[in-house]
């Protein structure tokens, strides 16, 4: 221990990374990148699977191999977030191209991507991966490599490919290589643990976290529809003969011989008649008897992809404004079945608003087991909340200041939650105080109540200590002495009003 009494800890650590004094900078520069590869404390999927600081000491022992990276380590885990970025923004950079009148086909933003997802592909094979059935953590790379193979390994090599280099038909102005971006959702299939990897770091509840996954499917699924819905019409023009009624079909898509909308105009045109089909409302007004067998394909599969999909995020919605409303239904309901049992009883006025007034006092509103959250939790977490509760009652207590830790500790724990409403009475109250005039009894009550609590000669087995409401001291004739609020000191008022 230092002087200034801080704390000297002499347990030993491990150190991380260990290079001698005369090691030239790339040699450190190596190990302070092994050291990112390694298992990290911070990390969320630490705290769930290795759980221990001599457990992840064990497991960076275990990490023998300084080119694999660990599922928990820092690198990983920046490299997700990167990759998730650039995948969102890329998701919604690309379907815009469509609506441009001559778009780039070697746009450097995609290009870009399509490098990122390429070194994410080779990544994966060095990077280890939890096993779903042991829930080890497997760092052979050759396991590595067969589980990669065996999974994700053919739709993210297709899906960093940049096929839009690729064009069938040389007319910028109905683009076709831009169909080639579909290509590129294979990429989601293995972005679901990235996801995982990523927003598990930030505690969010349940109900937050569908919400937000809701939340950013609904944005991709429409703008991606829409670009879908744009996108057909383009191919079918390089494929259909140009009549009348194939530009009439056109023409509902913002698509003319002469005039180039702009790319709100396209896209807002567009964006608006798929919300249309989704729904099920079809579009805004019927076609002049075309019967195009691409339009009705294309209506047909909208709208049933439309019905689908919103049918899950709708019945996503539900589940969670159930979810997050299940304590107050709870309440609802048992609350319904009290007055049903209070009317069946035929109970007073006066003793139901009684029953009332304990109620919302109690649950406020809210409902759940008390004892069945205590038992899902062992004794030393339920006495670290009593202590959090009803630390600063018991230190308000001028007799328990000066006693020690120990003792001040194994009263608290032995502290009981006790709620007194109007016309209750305490059968175990013991005053553990003297007093000046024993001549003169008094009695303690609830305000608004007149029912004794505690009476002076009369024994018990317990303490109370008001933790809120308000108590009054009353003598023998009935007239208020004293009132006692939180935090009131009960030897001052015993000795001052007695």
């Amino acid at each position: 221990m230092y002087g200034d009494g801080k704390h000297l800890c002499t347990i030993w650590r491990e150190p991380r990374c260990v290079v001698p004094p005369t090691a030239s900078f790339f040699s450190k520069k190596l190990c302070a990148l092994r050291r990112v590869t390694l298992p990290c404390e911070w990390h969320h999927g630490s705290a769930i699977f290795i759980r221990s600081l001599k457990r992840l000491r064990l497991e960076r022992r275990r990490h023998t191999r300084a080119y694999i990276w660990h599922p928990y380590s820092p690198v990983k885990y920046y490299w997700d977030c990167m990759q998730l970025l650039l995948l969102f923004a890329a998701l919604l950079y690309m379907p815009i191209q469509v609506f441009k009148t001559c778009p780039n086909r070697y746009d450097v933003f995609i290009l870009f991507t399509d490098a990122v997802a390429f070194l994410s592909l080779c990544s994966q094979f060095h990077t280890g991966y939890v096993e779903p059935e042991h829930k080890n953590i497997n760092l052979e790379p050759r396991h590595i490599a067969l589980h990669y193979l065996e999974t994700h390994f053919i739709t993210d090599f297709i899906g960093c490919l940049p096929l839009q280099i690729v064009v069938d038909f040389h007319d910028c102005r109905y683009p076709v290589f831009t169909a080639m971006f579909m290509v590129k959702l294979l990429r989601t299939f293995s972005m679901s643990k990235k996801w995982k990897n990523v927003i598990g770091q930030f505690q969010l509840s349940y109900v937050n976290y569908v919400a937000l996954k809701v939340g950013i499917m609904l944005i991709l699924f429409f703008h991606w529809m829409t670009y879908f819905h744009f996108q057909v019409p383009l191919i079918c023009y390089h494929i259909y003969d140009h009549t009348d009624g194939f530009w009439m079909w056109l023409k509902r898509f913002c698509i003319s011989k002469t005039t180039d909308e702009s790319i709100f105009e396209k896209y807002s045109s567009n964006f608006y008649l798929v919300c249309g089909l989704c729904i099920g409302a079809g579009y805004y007004s019927p076609h002049q008897d075309t019967h195009l067998i691409p339009e009705m394909l294309l209506s047909a599969f909208m709208g049933l992809t439309g019905l689908l999909f919103l049918t899950y995020a709708f019945a996503a919605v539900m589940r969670l404004a159930v979810y997050r409303q299940f304590e107050l239904y709870c309440y609802s309901g048992k609350y319904k079945e009290l007055e049903e049992y209070m009317t069946l009883m035929r109970l007073p006025k006066y003793l139901q608003r009684k029953i009332n007034l304990f109620i919302n006092y109690k649950f406020n509103e809210h409902f759940f087991h008390e004892d069945a959250i205590k038992n899902t939790i062992n004794e030393q977490i339920r006495q670290d909340i009593n202590m959090h509760c009803c630390k600063n009652l018991v230190m308000n207590v001028p007799m328990f200041q000066d006693l020690p830790v120990a003792l001040i500790n194994s009263i608290i724990f032995s502290l009981t939650q006790v709620l007194y409403m109007p016309g209750q009475v305490s059968p175990r109250i013991q005053l553990i105080y003297g007093f000046k005039n024993k001549e003169k009894p008094f009695k303690l009550i609830l305000l608004n109540n007149f029912q004794t609590v505690v009476k002076y000669n009369t024994p018990g087995y317990s303490i109370h200590l008001i933790a809120s409401g308000t108590v009054a001291v009353m003598d023998a004739t009935g007239r208020e002495v004293r009132i006692i609020q939180v935090g009131t000191k009960i030897r001052d008022i015993f000795i001052k009003t007695v």
